[in-house]
């Protein structure tokens, strides 16, 4: 009774805000970097492209950039953690954690992802799958980072925070807004804009599905640990359907 106790304790714990953004560095230095040697981009990414532009195409200065910024990032992180302010959590847990949660979700939306794929423009099915497994990792990581950090650091977190402290509605309401609203805009965004792509019901949908799933786990345990369900999952479906 003693180990399930410790084991369910061990499982509530849910990473700080700073500890989860210090565990996602791997995902973040694998696209940053990683974009540097394949062609493939997120396309939601507008930092690293800003960036590079802003240091006239330089590669060692932009790879100096990168790295500084991760190695920030950890240090605070690891002098917070010393000061007591954060709370170590293995990055390991956090990995298999996010691996196990991707795979409850292929399986969950299988039949959906086959049907989407069905439905969904043929020559851009067919790009994804002359993608080489180094352009799918990199492209995933990319994908998976840029997507979380929009759409549920930012935009669920904002929208839970106005509907506490403006509209002064209960925790659960504000909450359950946020994951719709956010889930809604992911699943709309790539119709947005002059490089955006035509309305395909199923594929809004699904996509509709897939925010709710990030956005709960995001809510329940922590940023890193929906990055590396989502970095999961994209790999996962690009392995097994693709």
């Amino acid at each position: 009774m003693a180990g399930k106790s410790a084991l369910m304790d061990n499982l509530k714990k849910r990473p700080d805000p700073l500890t989860s953004v210090a565990l996602t560095i791997p995902v973040f230095l694998i696209y940053h970097l990683g974009i540097l040697v394949v062609e493939s981009r997120s396309g939601v990414d507008v930092v690293s492209n800003t960036v590079f532009g802003v240091l006239k195409a330089s590669a060692p200065v932009y790879v100096v950039v990168t790295l500084s910024l991760a190695l920030v990032v950890a240090t605070v992180t690891w002098v917070e953690e010393r000061r007591g302010a954060t709370q170590s959590m293995s990055l390991g847990r956090v990995i298999l954690e996010g691996a196990a949660a991707a795979l409850i979700a292929v399986v969950l939306l299988s039949w959906a992802t086959r049907r989407v794929l069905q439905s969904t423009n043929p020559a851009l099915v067919q790009e994804l799958r002359d993608l080489g497994v180094s352009d799918m990792i990199v492209l995933a990581a990319g994908t998976a980072f840029h997507e979380e950090i929009i759409f549920r650091a930012v935009l669920c977190t904002g929208l839970g925070f106005v509907m506490l402290k403006v509209f002064r509605v209960s925790k659960g309401v504000a909450l359950g807004i946020a994951v719709a609203l956010s889930s809604v805009a992911f699943a709309l965004v790539q119709n947005w804009g002059p490089f955006g792509q035509p309305f395909i019901a199923d594929l809004a949908l699904y996509r509709l599905a897939l925010g709710a799933i990030f956005a709960g786990l995001f809510l329940l345990r922590g940023f890193a640990v929906a990055v590396y369900t989502h970095v999961f999952f994209e790999m996962l479906v690009y392995f097994l359907y693709l």
